[in-house]
């Protein structure tokens, strides 16, 4: 009986010993599943905290650049009502020299007229002089007397027609 006895012992001990190894072997197991874990949760941890602060300095900049496109919109808008305004002024150049020039042209011809006028006296004046020199005292013939022709009429308010020195009206 005694072999019989040893022969559980050692039974129910390798028994336990088989046990104690499995046990060892998933203590084991589930310690390096629990580091596994533990270095996982960490790695989470970490690239959480980088995600929040990559995310915070992209809300940063996103608001920078935000900003950043008002002004330029603001001075895009600035610029273009200042465009329109040198076009504006630049249409409004183009008019005025436009109506100077007719200006000058109704004025050349009125000079015009005017220096014919004063030639035309100034011939019959010379003629005259001549004649009461000569001693006539009088002249043989009275001159033609010269058509008088009418001043084309202004435009423009405040000019004055020579013959009459009278502002035209409009």
């Amino acid at each position: 009986m005694a072999n019989k006895a040893s022969t559980v012992i050692r039974a129910a001990g390798s028994a336990v010993t088989r046990e104690l190894d499995r046990l060892r072997k998933e203590v084991k197991d589930l310690t390096l599943r629990l580091e596994r874990a533990i270095k996982a949760r960490k790695l989470d941890v970490r690239l959480a905290a980088e995600g929040k602060k990559a995310r915070e300095q992209l809300t940063k900049q996103i608001k920078a650049l935000r900003e950043q496109g008002r002004k330029l919109a603001s001075e895009l808008k600035s610029t273009l009502g200042d465009a329109a305004k040198r076009k504006r002024a630049l249409n409004e150049a183009r008019s005025k020299i436009t109506d100077l020039r007719a200006k000058l042209a109704r004025q050349t011809g009125e000079l015009k007229r005017k220096s014919e006028e004063l030639r035309k006296l100034a011939t019959e004046s010379a003629h005259r002089a001549a004649e009461i020199m000569r001693g006539d005292g009088q002249p043989a013939t009275e001159p033609a007397p010269t058509e008088p022709t009418a001043p084309p009429e202004h435009s423009e308010p405040g000019v004055k027609n020579s013959s009459t020195d009278e502002p035209n009206q409009i």
